[in-house]
């Protein structure tokens, strides 16, 4: 396969400026708060990247350049590994003795939304824990996704990394170019991010913690929680601001380009949209009713409210907890547990297998049920009003499938550690989701430094898998990728 070198260096040598940039803000945050040496490995490292970037963006000329859509599912997967590499820096040179895997592991739990970690939060010095919320703001949307809306001035035809990164089973497009595109989700990204902050900082939250509270929610990335900030825990106004914004981010994005062009109908009534709310509601309502009536909660208003945060938190794979939710009955674990593999919505900034895929599926099994029944006829998949194409149908039950056998594989990997089952599994579909939650030993506070150095490693690749839909990963294995020409039957 041809590589243009100079298209991926360039590439590369923007985000590293990103990221640069990125860092230089938590720097200064940690500066503020007295913390030199973690503050110190964030200013060089961050200048450094920033230099780097600028000679590669400032030197590096060509005319403009098509890429092909295999050479875009090899960028998206070196852009968020290249991307996780840099971000880990802070981490190891931080001061704080972390080692190479974990600090590899916190950077790409943040890039991917996880939220997770291998090291004691409350330890962690404010600055890197800002940074790895600023890492999650920026893979919320996608880095690739910012980069394709300024693609123009780097002379790159951006559409084909673009369907490599947005999640869901098509990427919409939004405008003429893919550049429009880009520009709208992050305009619209962003204003989500201001008007959380504002909302949360005139409330019983400081600034930084308003700061970190918003970037990890807006990209579902799960909130930094210490003992220092438990109005997470127990004010509801700020849980109401999390929960509304969690949700906005979760929702299509699309929608949003809809409403902007007063098509509100088609934005409020798509099938999508509706069943991720029909989910919530019907999720939450049995786990309420269970926890009022087993005599786990006294009062059935502080069941719904903590059903509520919690199966939004699972659904839009945010991963934030407001109570112990693994001492609840087993029936509103389990629910709990199946909506990590629904998700959010596509074009979204949440994780796993997104409700349209889970929409397309049940409409599968109602086909093949009324084909049972009626076998010489012709049923369409139906979606809005549309059947949906045949490629499309069997692109999707590819992908379902695909997901759960990678699911099962990463059960059989993290069965190495001897955890028991429960842990396993939760943390398999756990991390595979983005979500960052799971059950048993690891509980319900996102740390998982109990597993071994390959095992976290491996949740590493499995979380970069997860937030790039398995293919930008699991094609670099194809020899078909790599030989275009020479392509076999299967």
């Amino acid at each position: 396969m041809h590589i243009n070198y100079k298209v991926y260096i360039k590439i590369l040598g923007f985000l590293t400026a990103i990221v640069g940039l990125g860092m230089l803000m938590c720097s200064a945050v940690g500066m503020f708060f007295g913390e030199w040496t973690a503050s110190g490995t964030l200013l060089i490292t961050s200048l450094v990247c920033i230099a780097i970037g600028f000679v590669i963006l400032t030197q590096l000329r060509f005319r403009k350049i098509n890429l092909r859509f295999h050479e875009g599912w090899l960028i998206a997967c070196m852009s968020w590994v290249y991307c996780s590499l840099l971000g880990a820096v802070p981490f190891y040179f931080g001061g704080m003795d972390y080692t190479i895997i974990g600090s590899f592991f916190e950077a790409v739990a943040g890039f991917t939304t996880t939220g997770c970690s291998v090291f004691d939060i409350n330890q962690m010095p404010k600055c890197l824990a800002l940074w790895k919320a600023v890492a999650s703001w920026f893979g919320g949307m996608g880095i690739l996704v910012f980069v394709v809306s300024v693609f123009p001035a780097l002379g790159i035809s951006g559409q084909s990394i673009a369907s490599a990164e947005t999640t869901g089973p098509t990427i919409a497009k939004l405008d003429a170019k893919y550049a429009d595109t880009g520009k709208f989700l992050y305009l619209v990204y962003l204003a989500f991010t201001v008007v959380e902050f504002i909302l949360l900082i005139i409330g019983p939250l400081d600034w930084y913690d308003a700061l970190i509270t918003t970037f990890s929610s807006v990209s579902t990335g799960g909130l930094v929680i210490t003992s220092e900030n438990e109005a997470l825990f127990t004010s509801t106004y700020v849980r109401m601001v999390v929960l509304v914004f969690t949700v906005l981010s979760s929702l299509n994005f699309c929608s949003y380009f809809l409403i902007r062009q007063k098509r509100f109908k088609e934005a409020l009534l798509n099938i999508e949209t509706r069943i991720f709310f029909i989910i919530i509601g019907i999720a939450t309502t049995m786990i309420a009713l269970c926890l009022k009536f087993t005599g786990t909660y006294s009062s059935l208003w502080q069941a719904v409210k903590d059903s509520l945060c919690q199966v939004t938190a699972f659904i839009a794979t945010s991963g934030y907890y407001v109570c112990d939710y693994t001492k609840w009955p087993t029936f509103a674990v389990v629910i709990l547990f199946t909506l990590l593999f629904i998700g959010g919505c596509s074009m979204s900034t949440s994780g796993s297998m997104k409700v349209i895929r889970f929409v397309v599926f049940l409409k599968l099994i109602k086909r093949g049920i009324f084909r049972q029944i009626h076998p010489r006829a012709v049923k369409a998949v139906v979606v809005d009003g549309e059947a949906v194409p045949a490629d499309k149908v069997s692109a999707i039950t590819t992908h379902i499938l695909l997901y759960f056998g990678v699911f099962f594989f990463s059960c059989i990997m993290l069965s190495f550690n001897n955890f028991d089952m429960e842990t396993t599994i939760t943390t398999a579909i756990g991390f595979f989701s983005n979500t960052g939650m799971a059950m048993g030993e690891a509980g319900c506070t996102g740390y998982f430094g109990m597993f071994s150095q390959f095992s976290q490693f491996f949740l590493s690749l499995l979380m970069i898998m997860g937030r790039l839909e398995m293919y930008a990963v699991l094609l670099l294995f194809s020899k078909s990728f790599w030989r275009l020409d020479s392509a076999k039957s299967v």
